[in-house]
């Protein structure tokens, strides 16, 4: 009887805790305990996330989490998908940790040195980003602060992963995403020659390789891909290409190009267009972490490519789909995705300088050029890929729309072109925003030539919200 009166006790404590808590911190409510005090990145000052470290402040660690048990650690601060709080998962968390340990003492001393700790920020995110294995193009983390993710890698690769021999690559990039890099090698030795490469270079895709091994040097080794080796790319790639790149790079200088920009900010890149003097459409998601609370970027660059931009402003608010915070956590296609939409405001009227695109909604013709084999659009976004430059894919096609205001697409698009706009070339000569970039979509069919699928909002869900925001930008 006194153990149950204690759990009790102790959890109404931690509900009281939980009423009396300060989350002050950019990084709150996300699952994962930033606070240093706690073994957290040091992300959140002592005292201001504590919702998610109640746990761990409590000296608590059980497996209360309704993924628990499922034989996957699921806890944020091990670099899991946060499907639970820090210290709710901690079984299956306890064995994946023992399993890394077993792993890193069977790597060589000099090279475990070389490996140093994580204490990155992007440590556990499956990819190594220490400069000393993955390449000169990886510059996120410092030397010897991504130790779990550069293991593999820095050994030359093995099959540790639990997806490793199923037929499938699921490595970052040239897979699936599910495994850390170089932990799948039997599976990933097709594409391994993808592996570290990207299209950075401002003269990839124009058909030349540019590259030191094989061309004249003007572009650095591994940064012009698409024309060194190919456009050929895995069916099942992280990057979802459809199983051939055709993007292609664009002028910013140009029409419509000049009018779209990158949103930068502390959590990441995505893509915006300017819709207006200073009003900026792009995806919820690229504004909030949390579906509640802003997290906004920092600022606005229009135009941007390898020689400069057009204009940077900084952001000064933005609104989001009041859907966005309460969408079920996993939804099919057709089942409510369409609330992934968010205008930002600028600082400075930069549409004044370069222009701005109108947002259109599709009519019914052009729905039904959809169900005749597709309606053809153009996408362009600052994939991660491209470095400062903007890719295009033109000529794609958006092959269903759903009710709830959403359509797939065949457009090449990768991480950075969220919130990226889909272009219809309007009868007049001009073009219309038709939709805004927003996730990728499992398929409903598995046997499916592709699998993989994209799924963007279109404007029906945010044509209102951009008229309103257009009649206030002078308020």
């Amino acid at each position: 009887m006194r153990l149950v009166i204690a759990s009790l006790g102790l959890a109404l404590s931690l509900a009281a805790q939980s009423a009396l808590a300060d989350d002050s911190c950019r990084w709150a409510n996300d699952l994962e305990c930033d606070e240093a005090r706690y073994g957290g990145g040091g992300y959140c000052a002592a005292g201001t996330d504590s919702t998610d470290c109640a746990m761990l402040a409590a000296g608590i660690s059980d497996d209360s989490c309704r993924w628990a048990n499922d034989g996957e650690c699921d806890e944020p601060r091990y670099g899991a998908a946060p499907n639970c709080t820090d210290g709710t998962d901690t079984t299956d968390c306890q064995a994946e940790l023992s399993a890394r340990t077993a792993l890193l003492d069977q790597v060589p001393a000099d090279i475990l040195a070389l490996l140093g700790d994580d204490s990155c920020r992007w440590a556990f995110d499956g990819e190594c980003d220490d400069p000393q294995f993955e390449g000169a193009n990886s510059r996120a983390c410092e030397r010897g602060t991504d130790r779990t993710d550069c293991r593999a890698l820095a050994i030359g690769g093995d099959d540790s992963c639990r997806w490793a021999n199923d037929g499938e690559c699921d490595e970052p990039v040239i897979g699936t995403g599910a495994c850390t890099i170089a932990t799948d090698v039997t599976d990933c030795a097709p594409v391994v020659y993808l592996r570290g490469r990207d299209n950075s270079c401002s003269t990839a895709f124009d058909g030349t390789c540019n590259e030191p091994d094989g061309g004249d040097a003007s572009c650095a080794a591994l940064t012009d891909t698409a024309d060194c080796v190919g456009r050929g790319r895995p069916a099942g790639a992280n990057d979802h290409y459809f199983g051939r790149d055709d993007r292609t790079l664009v002028d910013t200088s140009q029409e419509p190009w000049r009018a779209i920009g990158q949103l930068e900010g502390d959590i990441g890149f995505c893509t915006g267009t300017l819709i207006g003097r200073r009003t900026v459409l792009t995806a919820a998601h690229c504004v909030t972490d949390d579906g509640i609370n802003l997290d906004l970027p920092d600022r606005f660059v229009a135009g941007l490519n390898d020689a400069g931009n057009l204009g940077i402003s900084d952001v000064t608010g933005a609104v989001f789909s009041p859907g966005y915070g309460t969408r079920p956590a996993r939804t099919g296609l057709g089942e409510g995705n369409g609330v992934d939409w968010a205008i930002v405001m600028l600082g400075k009227p930069l549409g004044d300088v370069v222009g701005w695109l109108p947002v259109h909604v599709l009519t019914e013709g052009e729905l039904h050029l959809v169900t005749m084999g597709g309606l053809l659009v153009a996408q362009a976004g600052y994939s991660w890929d491209t470095g400062n430059n903007l890719s295009a894919h033109i000529g794609c096609r958006i092959t269903r729309v759903f009710a709830d205001n959403t359509f797939l697409h065949e457009c090449d698009t990768t991480h950075g072109d969220s919130g990226s706009p889909f272009l219809l070339s309007l009868d007049d000569g001009s073009w219309g925003i038709v939709g805004v970039d927003s996730q990728f979509a499992d398929p409903e069919d598995r046997n499916s030539t592709f699998l993989s699928g994209n799924l963007a909002v279109d404007s029906r869900a945010f044509a209102k919200a951009a008229a309103t925001a257009l009649a206030r930008e002078n308020d």
